[in-house]
């Protein structure tokens, strides 16, 4: 499960930041996605860690 998790956690941290940067001058809500997809492609590193 939380192989999966991370994985998804990735995918979508990359999607998001990806997203953002490209629109990042059409509103703000654009940053906010940048911020929210380098929380979850740190959380995915989090997840990576070994315990």
């Amino acid at each position: 499960m939380g192989f999966i998790a991370m994985i998804f956690s990735m995918i979508l941290g990359i999607f998001l930041t990806f997203v953002g940067f490209i629109k990042r001058h059409q509103n703000f809500y654009y940053k906010i996605l940048i911020g929210l997809g380098i929380l979850f492609i740190l959380f995915s590193i989090y997840l990576s860690l070994p315990k």
